[in-house]
């Protein structure tokens, strides 16, 4: 299928999915004349790229994963079990924060409230 189906399918913009390619997040697509070709797989593997971006990945991080899948030659679900793992961690922790401010601006107000009125 050509880039223009795979942007549809996937909800990636073509410019995107190119920009994929270049960085090696993905494997280049074969091309029949002028036109890359793609197949079902390399729209899975786009839309769950898209998929983990939305959910805070960088593309760097995801390309730990897609670099050893190259290398060992099978997908990693150890790496990426370890990164979502990661990146849970990291969402508490900020989570953590953000309530700790939410507190501090409630006294905040509240001092203000009490000094001023």
């Amino acid at each position: 299928m050509l880039i223009g189906r795979v942007s549809e399918l996937s909800g990636v913009t073509r410019k995107a999915i190119r920009y994929y390619e270049s960085i090696g997040l993905i494997n280049p697509a074969p091309r029949k004349g002028n036109y890359r070709v793609y197949n079902d797989n390399d729209v899975m593997v786009i839309t769950m790229i898209r998929r983990a971006q939305t959910l805070g990945f960088s593309l760097s991080e995801l390309k730990e994963i897609v670099l050893k899948k190259a290398q060992d030659k099978t997908f990693p679900i150890q790496v990426a079990c370890d990164l979502i793992d990661k990146k849970m961690t990291d969402l508490r922790l900020e989570a953590e924060s953000l309530l700790l401010k939410e507190q501090q601006l409630n006294q905040l107000k509240a001092d203000l409230i009490e000094e001023y009125t």
